[in-house]
């Protein structure tokens, strides 16, 4: 896999601050920083929630509850990330015109690292497939929610 020297994917959020793989905390946060400073500490485990394209229609619906799931996690040590394939600057574009507050995370570059990392990549194509793996600090795979082309995940079904 292409990605850091450490054959981990690179991400940056939409702010173009680098965040390591996991991606619990943005790069050279302490333990006890979250997603963002005082936002409490770091999550254990964490939803990569991956989008195809973040302007299209189905994508663009299941953005609009996102903040609520995060805010729904938290309490239990788990932490959302939305991740697409899109540029840093799109998805700067999304998170300001929706408000969106969860960290957006680009897999631009290498194009789609993170989604293969975890088994979510379309190779046909060249986009994330719609769907939310939940992982621990180690990148091990703990849960996976999917949702077939042009429909699409509901919150709930980050739960249980």
């Amino acid at each position: 896999m292409i990605g850091s020297p450490e054959g981990r994917p690179v991400l940056r959020d939409q702010h173009g601050q680098p965040w390591p793989w996991p991606p619990l905390a943005p790069a050279g946060a302490g333990p006890e920083q979250g997603a963002v400073p005082d936002d409490g500490p770091a999550p254990s485990r964490v939803w990569l929630f991956f989008l195809p394209g973040a302007f299209t229609p189905v994508c663009m619906g299941e953005l609009g509850w996102v903040d609520e799931l995060a805010e729904r996690l938290a309490p239990a040590g788990v932490g959302l990330r939305i991740l697409s394939c899109d540029s840093a600057a799109v998805l700067r574009t999304v998170s300001e015109q929706l408000g969106i507050q969860t960290p957006l995370l680009s897999d631009f570059w290498p194009h789609g690292a993170a989604a293969r990392a975890v088994g979510e990549f379309n190779e046909t194509t060249g986009r994330a497939l719609r769907s939310s793996v939940l992982v621990d600090a180690a990148g091990t795979v703990l849960a996976r929610v999917r949702s077939g082309a042009g429909a699409a995940r509901r919150l709930e079904d980050h739960f249980g």
